[in-house]
């Protein structure tokens, strides 16, 4: 369980998972911030604002409170810093992806080795503040999709992100219940995108891994 890494005192706590190829966190929030990495694998976080790609090499700032799912693709080793609320109000309101430089990494590895109730004015409470000064100085990698609002467009984003199904334009409208007129309508005016767009850039992004 990741409460007591969540709960904990600190300034930053340090959570690793291992994950098999396909399986996905279903949806849920924290009580903390959370930046979320992978030793491996690529991971795809889902909220109703937005899909982020997060590959090797990248992190993904989720602020507190933001209900999301994590889907995997290959075998992930997840690694999460969960921030609390007060420093996690001086970094972005929304998701962010994020090249992890060699100073965030080294950290956070140097901080998962500490003790979870790290002296605060040690080692472990420089290395908490470096983590989140290296968050909030990092600039946006632009691994991200726009999501619809339509509960039935967010249905369809969701089965070609997290599942990569692949299905012809008439097969996606009769899925989800919409003529294909008005999908192809409605998709664009939402996301700013055509369904054909947004499947390759989707499709792009996926190959980061």
């Amino acid at each position: 369980m990741d409460d007591d890494f969540e709960l904990g005192t600190r300034l930053v706590t340090i959570h690793a998972r291992p994950y098999m190829a396909g399986e996905s966190t279903g949806w849920h929030r924290h009580a903390r911030g959370q930046i979320l990495s992978a030793s491996q694998g690529l991971m795809i976080a889902t909220t109703e604002l937005g899909a982020w790609y997060v590959p090797t090499g990248h992190a993904l700032w989720i602020p507190p409170g933001l209900d999301h799912d994590v889907a995997m693709r290959g075998a992930v080793t997840m690694r999460s810093a969960y921030v609390e609320e007060t420093a996690a109000a001086r970094l972005p309101s929304r998701c962010k992806v994020i090249v992890t430089s060699d100073l965030l990494a080294a950290s956070i590895e140097a901080l998962a080795r500490e003790p979870l109730d790290y002296d605060e004015a040690g080692r472990g409470g420089h290395l908490a503040a470096l983590i989140v000064d290296e968050v909030a100085r990092a600039d946006d990698a632009s691994l991200a999709l726009p999501m619809p609002r339509d509960a039935r467009l967010v249905r369809l984003c969701n089965a070609m992100v997290t599942r990569s199904e692949r299905r012809g334009l008439d097969d996606w409208a009769h899925l989800i219940g919409m003529s294909r007129r008005s999908l192809t309508r409605h998709f664009r005016a939402e996301t700013g995108l055509s369904l054909l767009a947004w499947r390759k850039r989707a499709a792009e992004l996926a190959g980061l891994d």
